[in-house]
């Protein structure tokens, strides 16, 4: 009898219900009439297994305020029921007198099982596809729209945690910002190579433009120019990479910052009420777990970031070396020629 007083086919043949009631609430002994009901019912409820149909029905919290609002929905058996219109997720409650009724869930299942039934809602009459389908006639599916979501993962990770996330945002976006501009300096200063051109568009531009301005110096003077000018143009290239290399080193310790402090909230929760109830140091657990992950997923990537700018930034280092000395070369060999 609860089986069938809490099916979603009731929903679906609203008529059974009164029929069953009457049964189980008589004082008497029900006559062959009441009897036959109860067959039937059952009956019907085994067909209903089978069935994937749209209905109409009352459900709590699709209003627009979250109230009382009637809706097409599709169930699928007895065990799944969602509106075709949001796609939302219903399961049958209890009122205290004993009365059923839909209610969508609070939390919605999301990823695979709405978009199988959104599939299910649209599909043709002979198509094939997959329905989702949860036996605890929605027990599980209240359990997956509670558990944790990405912004619950950040609040669980507290302050400590949302220093963390600002601080990869942050280091992130100047690791992205130097790598563009390292490449696109790189990318000059090899045309600037070619070209020989002096002017004040990349370093290298720079270099040639100090080696012009001296050019009839003698040797050890050009070459101190030519250090002189890479030494200024060695920091805007460097320029970021230390801080993206303490952003790195930084973030991990703030996790292990967050994972002491959620040991600590954890240890006061037992020595005041217990650890009969684990409940009660989730919140503390969850800190101290939730800080560490977010200090590693922080650093991993801001020390793969510092690698590629660093090697990047020595690539154009070594580009401006390599010209300064082979300009100082050919002046060398210049006079060289000129005394000989």
């Amino acid at each position: 009898m609860p089986e069938i007083a809490n099916s979603f086919a009731n929903f679906d043949y609203p008529d059974r219900v009164e029929g069953i009631a009457e049964i189980a609430e008589a004082r008497t002994l029900p006559n062959r009439t009441q009897l036959e009901r109860l067959p039937k019912a059952m009956l019907q409820e085994m067909l209903a297994q089978s069935e994937v149909r749209t209905f109409t029905a009352v459900v709590d919290g699709i209003g627009p305020d979250g109230s009382n609002a009637e809706a097409e929905l599709m169930r699928v058996g007895v065990f799944t029921a969602a509106t075709t219109n949001g796609k939302k997720f219903v399961e049958v409650k209890k009122q205290s007198g004993g009365e059923t009724f839909l209610q969508a869930f609070r939390q919605q299942p999301g990823g695979a099982f709405s978009s199988s039934m959104g599939s299910l809602i649209n599909a043709g009459p002979d198509q094939l596809v997959r329905a989702p389908v949860d036996p605890s006639k929605g027990n599980l599916f209240g359990i997956l729209g509670d558990l944790p979501k990405f912004s619950d993962r950040l609040q669980q990770g507290g302050p400590v945690g949302a220093v963390i996330a600002v601080l990869a945002a942050v280091g992130i976006l100047i690791g992205l910002y130097k790598i563009f501009t390292l490449f696109t300096m790189g990318g000059a200063m090899r045309r600037t190579a070619k070209t020989r051109q002096a002017g004040t568009g990349n370093p290298l531009a720079r270099v040639f433009e100090a080696y012009e301005t001296n050019r009839n110096a003698d040797i050890e003077t050009l070459e101190l120019k030519l250090d002189e000018q890479i030494l200024r143009e060695s920091p805007r290239i460097e320029r970021f990479n230390d801080i993206i290399k303490v952003f790195a080193a930084v973030a991990p310790l703030l996790g292990l910052l967050g994972t002491v402090i959620g040991m600590i909230i954890t240890f006061t929760t037992i020595t005041i009420y217990g650890a009969g109830d684990p409940k009660l140091m989730a919140g503390g657990i969850s800190v101290a777990l939730m800080t560490t992950v977010f200090g590693l997923v922080a650093a991993i990537p801001l020390l793969l970031i510092h690698a590629v700018a660093s090697s990047m930034a020595r690539g154009n280092q070594q580009i401006l070396d390599e010209q300064a000395a082979g300009l100082v070369a050919e002046k060398a060999e210049s006079l060289h020629g000129v005394v000989a």
